[in-house]
Order: structure tokens, then sequence, then C-alpha cells
């Protein structure tokens, strides 16, 4: 097996198990090994992309973010909702979570839970350091495999 697709495949077994995103579960099968995943936090800080899609399943994604004026020049997500749940881990940065319009200052180590549905944000607090984050979407936010060096780059809806 690729090891690399190894990784991919646990850390969303890792995620899914350990915080128990609202009503997925695992069916058994070729596409999903259980594995374990080491050092993931320091793969996202190495993303330099808008968004990176880590690891595709069936009702699961894990993309890493790199929030910076030089990938968004806004410095921002951008004020967006989803019709799935979605769970931020920060994983290297400062910035402000916007989540149906209340604000919240964030930082590496703090966790982002979205609600499908809810109205949200993330920006960074600082235009010389990226923000680096690790989301975990109920379904797919972006296709399988897809890398987009800046948020120019990704197709609008």
């Amino acid at each position: 097996m690729n090891t690399l697709n190894g990784i991919k495949k646990s850390l969303i077994v890792f995620i899914l198990s350990t915080f128990c995103i609202g009503g997925l579960s695992f069916a058994s099968d070729a596409q999903t090994n259980a594995e374990v995943s080491s050092q993931i936090f320091d793969k996202v800080k190495q993303n330099d992309n808008w968004k990176l899609a880590f690891l595709t399943a069936k009702n699961s994604q894990i993309v890493f973010m790199n929030i910076s004026p030089s990938t968004n020049p806004n410095n921002e997500i951008g004020m967006e909702t989803h019709k799935f749940d979605q769970i931020i881990f920060v994983v290297a940065g400062n910035g402000k979570a916007i989540l149906d319009g209340k604000t919240t200052m964030v930082k590496s180590g703090d966790m982002i839970f979205i609600p499908q549905g809810v109205e949200h944000n993330v920006t960074n607090s600082n235009a010389k350091k990226p923000l680096k984050i690790l989301s975990v979407y109920s379904s797919m936010d972006i296709p399988a495999n897809s890398a987009f060096k800046k948020k120019s780059d990704v197709p609008q809806d």
C-alpha cells in the first residue's frame, strides 16, 4: 500500500473516532484501512497551497489550508456556509473565527466546530505569517486530490 495514502486514511479514522462527528460511521471496505498517522500537524505546517485535499472518503474529507496574503489577498477564508458540518484545527498562527456574527480570537492548538448552515469566516491576524489549519468536512469541499495554490484558483459555483 502506498504509505502516503495509508497516512491519509488513518488520519480521518483517528479524527472521526476521536471527535465523534455527528452521525458518521465507517463501513469496513478496501478503501478505508485503520492505520496510525504520525506528525500530521507537521504536514499541515508544510502546506503552501490555499487548499490541499489531503484525504477524501465517501462521506468526509480532510483539507489543509494556508491562509495568507500570498494565497488570498484578503487574508481570510471568506464568509461562507456549508450543507455539512466542519471542524477546524488551528495548527499554526493566530486569527479570528467568526461564527454567526460572533468573533472569537483563535491560536495554534484551538478547535473551531461549525455545524451545517452556520455562517462563518476565519481570518488571519498576521499579514507576515500564514494561518495554517486542518479542516475536517463531513462531506466533500473540493474534488479529491485537488491542490489550489491561491483562493482565486478555486472554481466558483
